[in-house]
């Protein structure tokens, strides 16, 4: 796949909103422990910014201090900052090798038709150079493991008293993490990737899959492809989307352009296309005030930006669609040379800005 060997940095929260600064204080109100603080930040830091470290810090100590948190929630804090840790420092190594994040049944057998389907569909996506990420256990985690061998394999495993533990795949993996809490796990699901696939599950693919589609809904994740992928002769995903069109669509719940972010597919061929297309010209986007910025990879006809500019003006409030052959100051300096275009975009509509990265696409 041609790409740059740098990629954009993946955030949470797809810098949607202008940035404010943070609601902690960076004091604890003690003169000397906040000297102190300051010190450290400054010393230790790193290349990160010291201002950012001595929120940390500050937040940390406040939390200590204060009578009123107790011992438990402390413990909370802990755990989720060793564990979002845990998880940064194991991807980092492959942070500029594109991934997909596969869902499913955990109690899906070998012998099931979506069985076989993950483990094509993984096995496809590692020959093309994509790395995989799985919760790491039984079922269909299993069978995408095993498809992109522990080479191309990511398991996020979850610690339960019962039913899952790692499978034989990515067990003894540097690849492999344990997780006390959902909520951390299913960060990194989202915050590591480049694209979803879903396969036929039950509560917990439904809330990973719900989660997805709110956060993208809402600007709180990059865009990228969702897709739900069923074997050939059965109907789990195509049900579940006449649930949502007929309760949902129908009702007024979900906009008719909501449901665009997401692709039903019947072949593990037809959804890494899916994936593939979607990254064909594409190549990520970011926030700048009020502007968002989309990089390519190549340039844009003029008779295509003539028709975005009239097909989307509903999302382009001054109607100031330009396109740069690069930009220096480009938050990712490795990615300035990229082209991009760049309008100021009507806050909320991030289901037409998906539906616009398709049109960038489209050749």
């Amino acid at each position: 796949m041609k790409r740059p060997e740098i990629l954009a940095a993946r955030d949470i929260n797809s810098r949607a909103e202008k940035h404010r600064s943070l609601t902690i204080p960076e004091s604890t109100g003690n003169p000397l422990l906040d000297a102190n603080l300051f010190d450290i930040a400054q010393r230790y830091c790193g290349s990160h910014k010291p201002s950012t470290v001595l929120q940390m810090l500050a937040t940390v100590m406040n939390a200590a201090a204060n009578p009123a948190i107790e011992k438990h929630d402390l413990e909370i804090m802990n755990r989720t900052i060793d564990e979002m840790y845990a998880a940064d420092r194991m991807f980092a190594p492959y942070r500029n090798v594109r991934k997909v994040t596969c869902f499913g049944s955990a109690r899906i057998q070998p012998d099931d038709p979506s069985y076989k389907l993950a483990h094509d569909f993984a096995r496809l996506a590692a020959g093309r150079g994509y790395m995989v990420v799985t919760g790491g256990g039984p079922g269909i985690m299993q069978a995408c493991n095993e498809g992109a061998h522990a080479a191309h394999s990511f398991g996020l495993n979850i610690t339960l008293p019962y039913e899952q533990k790692p499978n034989h795949v990515v067990e003894h993996s540097d690849k492999m993490m344990n997780f006390h809490y959902f909520f951390t796990r299913k960060l990194n699901f989202v915050k590591q990737t480049d694209a979803l696939v879903a396969f036929p599950g039950g509560f917990g693919t439904m809330d990973e899959i719900f989660e997805t589609i709110t956060l993208m809904q809402t600007g709180k994740s990059t865009l990228f492809p969702i897709v739900l992928l069923d074997p050939p002769a059965e109907t789990f995903w195509g049900r579940w989307i006449r649930f949502i069109e007929k309760e949902l669509l129908e009702a007024g719940l979900i906009s008719p352009e909501d449901m665009r972010l997401l692709y039903l597919c019947k072949s593990a061929e037809a959804a890494f296309a899916c994936i593939e297309r979607f990254y064909s010209r594409f190549h990520s986007y970011y926030f700048s005030k009020d502007d968002v910025v989309i990089r390519m990879m190549e340039p844009l006809p003029d008779r295509l930006l003539d028709w975005i500019r009239h097909d989307y003006d509903d999302i382009m409030p001054l109607k100031d669609l330009t396109q740069e052959p690069r930009f220096e100051n480009d938050p990712d300096p490795a990615l300035a040379n990229l082209p991009r275009l760049r309008f100021t975009f009507k806050r909320g509509a991030f289901n037409r800005l998906r539906e616009l990265i398709d049109v960038v696409n489209d050749r």
